[in-house]
C-alpha cells in the first residue's frame, strides 16, 4: 500500500502545523480537507484518477474541500451522516463497514467523541487513520455539546483495544507505535479528571478552575480550556462524582 501525505497549508492553535491529507495509492484518499484551492489543486495533481474520497468528520479542515476533489476527479465522497450535506455524500458509511480498494481494505470505526460523526479507517496492516480522534502534537479537542469526552473515552478504549500498528493522525507526523500513543492519550485525560477533582475540594467555576489547572496558559487559548474543562465537568456529574448549582461546580 502506497500512502503518501499533503499538508494543508492551514497552520493553527489547533491544527498544528496543518491538516494531513492522505492519498492511498492513486484510486483514494482520506480528509481532502479545507476549501483552499492550492491545496485541492495539489491532491488532484497528485492523484488525478482517485475514485474513493474518505471523510473522518464534518470539521472545516477536513471535510469541505472533498466536493471540489469530487468535481475534479470524479470520486465520490463516502462519509459518516453528518460529515457533509446529505446530497454531497454518495455513500454513507457505517461503523464496521469494510471498504475494499485495490490496493487494501479499511475498516470504518466508529470514534464518536471529538464530534458525534467521528470515524477512523484501520488497514488490514495496522495502519489507523485516526482523523481528529488522535494527533501526535497536543491533544484532541472535546467541544460540547456535540464534543462528548464519555464517548471520547470510549472511542480510545476501543481503539486501544483492536490494537493498530501505527497511527496516521489527521494533525502532526505519523506515529510508530500506536499503543503508546493511545495509552497516553487515554492516561492524559485521566490525568486531568484527577485534576479537577482535586480543585473541587473547594467549589469552583469553570473560570477558577482553568485558572487553578492552567495557570500559565496563553491568552488566546483560555477560552478553548474553559471548554475542556466543562466536557471534563458534564462527564464527571455523568459519573456521579460532581454536582453544578448556579455555574459552581463541587464534588458529590
Amino acid at each position: 500500500m502506497l500512502i503518501r501525505s499533503i499538508l494543508a497549508p492551514n497552520p493553527g492553535p489547533f491544527t498544528l502545523d496543518g491538516t494531513r491529507t492522505y492519498l492511498i495509492g492513486d484510486e483514494a484518499v482520506i480528509d481532502p480537507g479545507p476549501e483552499i484551492a492550492p491545496h485541492i489543486d495539489a491532491i488532484v495533481e497528485a492523484a488525478p484518477r482517485l475514485r474513493t474520497i474518505l471523510v473522518t468528520h464534518r470539521h472545516a479542515d477536513h471535510a469541505p474541500a472533498a466536493v471540489s476533489v469530487k468535481l475534479r476527479t470524479g470520486g465520490q465522497i463516502w462519509a459518516p451522516p453528518g460529515a457533509l450535506p446529505a446530497s454531497d455524500i454518495d455513500h454513507f458509511l457505517s461503523d464496521g463497514e469494510i471498504i475494499r480498494l485495490q490496493s487494501v481494505t479499511l475498516e470504518t470505526i466508529a470514534t464518536p467523541g471529538h464530534t458525534s460523526e467521528h470515524v477512523c479507517f484501520l488497514a488490514a496492516d495496522g495502519d489507523l487513520f485516526t482523523g481528529d480522534t488522535i494527533l501526535v502534537s497536543g491533544t484532541t479537542t472535546v467541544f460540547p455539546p456535540d464534543g462528548d469526552m464519555t464517548d471520547y473515552m470510549s472511542s480510545l478504549r476501543r481503539l486501544r483495544d483492536i490494537s493498530p500498528r501505527r497511527i496516521l493522525p489527521g494533525h502532526g507526523p505519523i506515529h510508530q507505535d500506536a499503543a503508546a500513543l493511545i495509552e497516553h492519550y487515554i492516561a492524559h485525560r485521566l490525568r486531568r479528571e484527577e485534576q479537577i477533582i482535586a480543585a473541587l475540594r473547594i467549589p469552583s467555576t469553570v473560570p477558577m478552575l482553568r485558572q487553578s489547572i492552567y495557570p500559565d496558559l496563553q491568552p488566546a487559548l483560555e477560552h478553548a480550556a474553559a471548554i475542556q474543562l466543562t466536557a471534563h465537568l458534564i462527564k464527571l456529574a455523568r459519573d456521579g462524582q460532581v454536582t453544578e448549582d448556579a455555574g459552581v461546580y463541587s464534588l458529590l
